[in-house]
């Protein structure tokens, strides 16, 4: 039986992720916001067209996709369960469905006519944030996605404090499986924009990337 299910819904190859992220971190130089309070929504829509065009990310067997539909198909009734911004569908020729690897984005210091807010709480603990994975909805099947901050004023290192402080006075509710929760990626080791946190979910450890751009 296990076998019949690990070949129905097979794990997106860990191997394809680094060209993911990296395709990411290269499109990301070229992305700037169009003004102060532009929502994550639009930056990831111009986003997805520099990735479509990334020559690096074409010669790989993964197709891009924005705001794809996931459902609970465990009950009779499907419920829909979110729609992740970005959703990387891995080839793996006639044999469906296609294994995937999400990206959920939200905007990081961002100044509003009431001031300037971090906004790190609704990346890390909000419902639309790394809770999309830690509640299981955008992680079901799946070993590993990651969460793209766009940093508005540009200030990176600040920003990776912020996470990381927030990650570690909220450890218990993220499930971290690990000391430090927030780390230098294991895949990307000479990017600071690149973060990693692992979690343990329903008896299984979960991988989380974090990378923050500069827009």
């Amino acid at each position: 039986m296990r076998h019949d299910a690990a070949k129905w819904v097979p794990l997106f190859p860990e191997g394809e992720v680094p060209f993911i992220l990296a395709a990411i971190l290269r499109s990301g130089v070229r992305l700037k916001k169009l003004h102060g309070t532009e929502l994550e929504n639009d930056l990831s829509d111009r986003l997805r067209n520099l990735l479509d065009r990334d020559s690096g990310l074409r010669v790989r067997p993964i197709e891009l996709f924005r705001e794809v539909p996931l459902y609970d198909r465990k009950r009779v009734r499907q419920r829909q369960l979110g729609r992740p911004d970005l959703m990387f569908l891995y080839s793996t020729g006639r044999e469906k469905p296609w294994p995937s690897f999400v990206i959920e984005s939200k905007r990081l210091h961002v100044t509003f006519a009431s001031g300037w807010k971090s906004l790190v709480s609704d990346y890390v603990t909000g419902r639309q944030g790394m809770m999309c994975f830690i509640e299981d909805r955008y992680a079901r099947g799946l070993e590993s996605g990651a969460m793209l901050g766009y940093v508005f004023d540009g200030q990176i290192a600040r920003a990776r404090s912020s996470i990381a402080e927030s990650i570690g006075s909220n450890h218990g509710q993220l499930k971290c499986s690990r000391s430090p929760g927030f780390r230098p990626s294991s895949v990307l080791k000479d990017d600071l924009r690149v973060s990693e946190s692992s979690h343990s979910l329903s008896f299984r450890e979960f991988k989380i990337y974090h990378l923050v751009l500069a827009v």
